[in-house]
């Protein structure tokens, strides 16, 4: 199970009135149920990954950039297939809690951008198959981060991380170390999380930093 600023495992739905069956969606929700949308995001990617897979290798380069805009500058096509699959272990394991460092948040974040993308470009009658929980509403992407990820400071640019100092990067939220003020997000004094500049600044990780890790309790439960 992946950790997240809340926990996607639970169903936000209530019902439509205290003895009534339907359920539905917060109007002002703008977003489909967090595993839904995580889960098909992670499906589509793997099965992105195998059609470039298959195809000739001078293929490959192009469509990687297209589908993973940002991930695809950590590494080449084994690399952006190890992560997807430690994601997708990860979100289908029911007994461990997994925590992500900013490899695996930056590829999650192309993997949801392209799902974001088909579902923008749909019409209504395949926004509703994509996502029946929506009824066919426009998606806002910009509130689900919010709401669920922890940062997106893995999307700065090269350019302006590198020339902050080291106490403007100390003012860089990350996500919390699981003790007694999860799930609120909180500056740290210690330095940035290691593998955040190595994210911005394209370095392909090593096989510790391809792992999630895994947490000894239920971080929700603190």
């Amino acid at each position: 199970m992946l950790v997240f600023k809340k926990n996607i495992y639970l169903n936000p739905l209530r019902p439509r009135s205290p003895s009534g069956q339907k359920e539905f969606r917060d109007e002002e929700d703008p977003s489909p149920l967090p595993f839904n949308f995580i889960y098909k995001a992670l499906s589509n990617a793997q099965n992105l990954l195998q059609e470039v897979n298959d195809m000739n290798d001078r293929e490959v380069s192009n469509r990687l950039d297209i589908l993973f805009p940002h991930a695809t500058r950590l590494g080449g096509i084994k690399t952006l297939d190890d992560l997807s699959n430690q994601l997708f272990t990860g979100l289908n394991h029911n007994q461990t809690w997994f925590t992500m460092n900013c490899y695996h948040q930056c590829f999650l974040y192309d993997c949801l951008l392209d799902v974001v993308e088909d579902y923008s470009y749909n019409d209504e009658v395949e926004r509703r198959e994509l996502f029946p929980e929506m009824e066919g509403r426009a998606l806002d992407f910009n509130r689900f981060l919010l709401q669920y990820f922890f940062n997106t400071t893995f999307l700065i640019a090269p350019e302006r991380f590198n020339q902050m100092s080291p106490e403007e990067r100390k003012q860089l939220l990350r996500a919390p170390d699981f003790g007694q003020d999860f799930p609120q997000l909180k500056r740290f004094s210690d330095p940035e999380d290691p593998t955040l500049a190595k994210v911005i600044n394209s370095v392909p990780p090593g096989p510790e930093e391809m792992t999630l890790k895994a947490l000894e309790q239920n971080p929700y439960s603190v």
